[in-house]
């Protein structure tokens, strides 16, 4: 069976008028024209459709079930069209994004609001990953797109920065310290200290000890956390003192406090990451909300 859409349509227009020549008027087109379309529907559907007589043009059994059946595959054709549409300009589908819990307690919110506001049909499946494991996952095309941390861009991935942020010490609630408004490095030589392990973000790890050798000291390293909450739990705890992004500090858990650190203090660079040879609309419109919500204002796309 070859049975055109175009052809559906215009048995509904006769269906409609129960009259050849008013439906040929409405279709613009002649009436031996629609006769012969008619026919060619009728041949390829193997059923006569109308039963015509010098007074009345009526529908046959056939044409009744066809009646009911071709409202549904031309709504259904429409509907395929328009997801087919959408997917090809990246506003339907999955994107499949990964996020540094640094980002997830700032920008990222922001970012999947936009996206979702502009296109409500883009299905995002977001997942917390430290930086080392999106960028592998994002080689390896097991994620798309990814919002990271102090990230060097690598042969396959593309990074770019959004948004920096100072380096804070974390304290425990009653540490001597905390009664400081700000807090000199040096003060923190003899401090045991609770730090992200560095293969979960070489960068990151490398920043912190570089800024405490600088400051004629190496950090003595007693507890390593995986994720944020169990730092800052083992900070409360007074297991020792961290260095983190200030955008934790929205976190605000109780029992640690953030505290400036006074001089020079590097800053932390949260990132979006992207494969370079990607050309999924879908991750083009996150990058793009990604840059409007850190207010960067790039027109490149790596």
């Amino acid at each position: 069976m070859d049975v055109e859409l175009r052809q559906l349509r215009v048995f509904l227009t006769v269906a409609a008028e129960l009259h050849f020549s008013r439906a040929a008027a409405r279709l613009h087109v002649s009436q031996p024209a629609l006769s012969q379309q008619i026919r060619t529907l009728e041949r390829a559907l193997g059923a006569t459709l109308f039963d015509r007589t010098s007074r009345a043009t009526e529908l046959t059994p056939a044409g009744r079930v066809l009646l009911d059946a071709a409202p549904r595959v031309l709504f259904e054709a429409e509907r395929a069209g328009t997801r087919v549409r959408q997917a090809a300009e990246g506003a339907s589908g999955l994107l499949v994004v990964g996020s540094v819990g640094t980002a997830l307690a700032s920008i990222a919110p922001r970012i999947l609001r936009t996206v979702r506001g502009r296109f409500p049909d883009l299905q995002m499946d977001v997942s917390q990953h430290d930086t080392a494991a999106q960028m592998m996952m994002l080689a390896e095309e097991r994620l798309d797109v990814g919002l990271v941390r102090s990230a060097a861009p690598t042969n396959a991935v593309v990074v770019e920065e959004l948004v920096t942020e100072p380096l804070l010490v974390v304290l425990p609630g009653d540490h001597p310290l905390a009664r400081h408004d700000t807090v000199d490095a040096g003060a923190l030589a003899g401090e045991p200290f609770v730090l992200w392990p560095r293969p979960l973000g070489a960068e990151f790890f490398d920043i912190i000890t570089g800024y405490c050798r600088d400051h004629g000291f190496s950090p003595r390293i007693v507890a390593e956390g995986a994720d944020i909450e169990t730092q800052l739990s083992l900070v409360a705890a007074g297991i020792g003192v961290s260095l983190q992004p200030s955008y934790y500090a929205n976190l605000r858990p109780p029992g640690v406090a953030f505290r400036p650190l006074s001089g020079d203090v590097p800053s932390v660079a949260l990132q979006v990451a992207w494969r370079r040879r990607n050309r999924s609309p879908a991750v083009t419109h996150f990058v793009d909300a990604a840059r409007e919500c850190a207010g960067t204002g790039h027109d490149g796309t790596g």
